[in-house]
């Protein structure tokens, strides 16, 4: 009977410890890492068929979802069992998995993986898991002739069209915390903390907004709105530390924000400054209980909040699925991102979580409101014109003179100016 089997881990992977014997005992495994480190690196599933345990496991780590997997696969599926060990679980126990399907990650964090540096210890039992002995053998001699998974941003076999993508929404208050791991942990987006009102800018934004963009990582930077504020003034502070105005931009509008009318004049004076606003987080909980339910549909794509029965864990086991309440919509508007738990294990801290339903790039195409063709380059270029036409702050060119309501003129209104004076010579 035909079967595929699967590389337990993807491309540039390394054997960093045999089968066999080393210096501290027999191995009955093999170890898999990657250079550079391979902690939250994807693990795939080498064949077809039921996990039979899962979670905490002496040597491997825990709490669970932390530990190990173990799999037996059925002789159609090739036979045997394998265990993944070192990692965080993404599936359940007693769950069916395919051949090729992502079931985990590397744990990234040595406190909670057996107090080793991050790898994947894979095994290979003749028949069931059995204790070390002759019934576990050399695994690469069952992946000879094993394929590729799929890329982190493919789907894999009987998937299916779409992925959920994660990410993390921070502030100050998560200060010092390296993206580096979040990113190696598989987060794909980081929405961060601009500013607040006329009066508040956040130091650790500069720091984020740099190392997101380094790693080629999605980023949202978020202005926290208050209704007691002049909408221009908070416009101004926000695009002055945003820094580059090609990032899209997200209205953090609860607690004293005001009504729709606010969110508005902040939105339009925001975009009048040459800043995309693409997303809203505007929860349910403020829409309905202190704006009187208005009609959302008009504002940028919605973000929202619903955090279950005090949810806690890692992001990928506790995320309650693509057709939780959480993603229903109101007002009149789609949910776009769903922030399910604020209290997320993520490199190390408790982070606020969130989701999309989607790859990096349909995220990317609907935070830049662009055709997927276009490139990072091009969107700086349109947004560089937009600025050249309304000047940098979105009112005009001072150097270009003021018209009768003492406004400064843009490159179109001196033009007029010009014909006109023309026109009456």
């Amino acid at each position: 009977m035909a079967f595929t089997r699967y590389w337990p881990m993807g491309a540039g992977r390394v054997v960093t410890s045999g089968f066999g014997p080393r210096d501290d005992g027999f191995h009955w495994g093999v170890d898999f890492g990657k250079d550079g480190g391979s902690g939250g690196e994807p693990v795939y599933a080498s064949q077809g068929g039921t996990v039979v345990y899962a979670g905490a496991a002496t040597g491997f780590g825990g709490p669970d979802p932390a530990g190990w997997l173990v799999v037996d696969h059925p002789a159609a599926d090739g036979g045997g069992t394998t265990v993944y060990g070192h990692i965080v679980r993404e599936v359940e126990l007693g769950s069916r998995v395919e051949a090729g399907h992502r079931i985990a990650h590397v744990n990234p964090d040595s406190g909670t993986n057996g107090g080793v540096p991050p790898h994947l210890h894979f095994e290979w039992h003749r028949y069931s898991w059995v204790p070390p002995g002759p019934d576990r053998l050399d695994p690469l001699t069952m992946l000879t002739g094993a394929v590729e998974p799929p890329a982190p941003d493919q789907n894999g076999p009987d998937m299916t069209s779409s992925a959920t993508i994660f990410g993390i929404d921070i502030s100050n208050y998560q200060n010092g915390l390296d993206l580096t791991e979040v990113f190696a942990e598989g987060f794909e987006f980081v929405i961060a903390k601009v500013s607040e009102g006329d009066y508040y800018t956040d130091d650790s934004w500069p720091a984020f907004r740099d190392a997101t963009l380094a790693a080629g990582k999605i980023l949202v930077g978020y202005h926290y709105v208050r209704g007691d504020v002049d909408a221009d003034a908070q416009a101004a502070l926000f695009v002055d530390h945003l820094g580059d105005h090609s990032i899209p931009a997200m209205l953090d509008h609860e607690l004293n924000s005001g009504d729709i009318g606010v969110f508005e004049d902040v939105r339009t004076a925001i975009e009048n400054r040459g800043v995309h606003v693409a997303l809203s987080y505007l929860p349910h909980w403020y829409w309905e209980g202190t704006m009187g339910s208005p009609d959302l549909s008009g504002i940028p794509p919605l973000m929202t909040s619903n955090y279950g029965d005090g949810r806690s864990g890692y992001a990928s086991v506790i995320y309650p699925g693509d057709d939780d309440i959480g993603w229903q919509p109101y007002g009149g508007a789609e949910v776009t991102v769903f922030q399910f738990s604020d209290s997320g294990s993520v490199a190390g801290r408790s982070l606020d979580v969130d989701a999309f339903r989607g790859s990096p790039d349909q995220f990317r195409a609907l935070l830049t409101g662009d055709d997927m063709s276009f490139t990072d380059d091009d969107r700086r270029m349109l947004r560089d014109i937009w600025a050249q036409l309304l000047g940098q702050d979105g009112h005009g060119w001072p150097q270009l003179g003021q018209n009768a309501q003492g406004q400064n003129l843009t490159p179109v209104d001196a033009l007029s100016e010009i014909k006109k004076d023309i026109e009456h010579d």
